[in-house]
């Protein structure tokens, strides 16, 4: 049993909703450069997503029966997925096998490539190298600029905005602002509930919001899965928190 990745990693030149969804005992950013030195490969891969866990290969193996249905070619670790599908299934082996949550880790900005976005899409640049046993020790406080640093340079100044649209709702927010090891960052108004946690990824921001009960016809908004650890609230839980029936 080996501690390792399990990630998904794209190429521009492939289609969309085309992956390669495997494992790896280095880093995630390093299986991508070894791949992305291949003879044939036109463009580099890039990680968009990953999670650390206690034995990477069993992992793996559950991760590709979960997805067998979309795999491009019998015996390549290529999908045609829905991204949304595959994280889904990622995380829930993660939570399986058992998952080891990163500590934040200092990683340099990487430059944002100039092409343009394609429709609905963030564009996502080649992340850079990312140095092994950059853990915080425990006990260590972990802080805001800690997440930013963590995710890549594309989504840095998004999630940055984020944080200062969600400030400027009520100046006491900042006071109860809470930043965790695990990649989450939670606000609240002091003697309130949290109503909402954003989990930074290196590439990936994902939002968990209270529901207020606001029509969503076109399902924008999808429940978040159990594997997130992430309790959804609902509008009667903030009802009976504000003691409104």
């Amino acid at each position: 049993m080996a501690e390792g990745y399990i990630y998904i990693l794209f190429n521009r030149a492939f289609q969309n909703d085309h992956f390669k969804i495997g494992m790896t005992t280095k880093t995630p950013e390093e299986r991508a450069r070894e791949i992305s030195a291949g003879t044939g490969v036109p463009r580099a891969f890039e990680v968009l997503y990953e999670q650390r866990v206690q034995d990477c290969e069993r992992a793996e193996r559950l991760l590709h029966q979960r997805i067998n249905k979309y795999r491009v070619s019998g015996n390549r670790e290529f999908f045609a997925v829905p991204l949304k599908a595959a994280i889904k299934e990622l995380e829930d082996v993660a939570d399986e096998v058992g998952r080891i949550e990163h500590s934040e880790q200092s990683a340099e900005p990487a430059p944002a490539e100039d092409e343009p976005p394609q429709a609905g899409e963030i564009t996502i640049a080649p992340a850079k190298p990312r140095k092994e046993g950059g853990r915080k020790p425990p006990g260590t406080i972990v802080t805001f600029e800690d997440h930013a640093t963590y995710t890549d340079a594309v989504r840095r100044p998004i999630l940055a905005e984020l944080r200062n649209r969600v400030l400027r709702l009520d100046d006491r927010l900042r006071q109860s602002e809470q930043c965790t090891p695990g990649q989450r960052i939670a606000y609240k108004v002091p003697g309130e509930k949290i109503f909402l946690e954003v989990k930074v990824q290196r590439a990936a921001i994902l939002l968990h919001l209270a529901d207020g009960g606001c029509p969503d016809p076109n399902h924008i908004a999808d429940d978040i899965p159990a594997s997130h650890r992430w309790r959804q609230l609902t509008k009667a839980d903030c009802d009976r928190e504000h003691g409104r029936s």
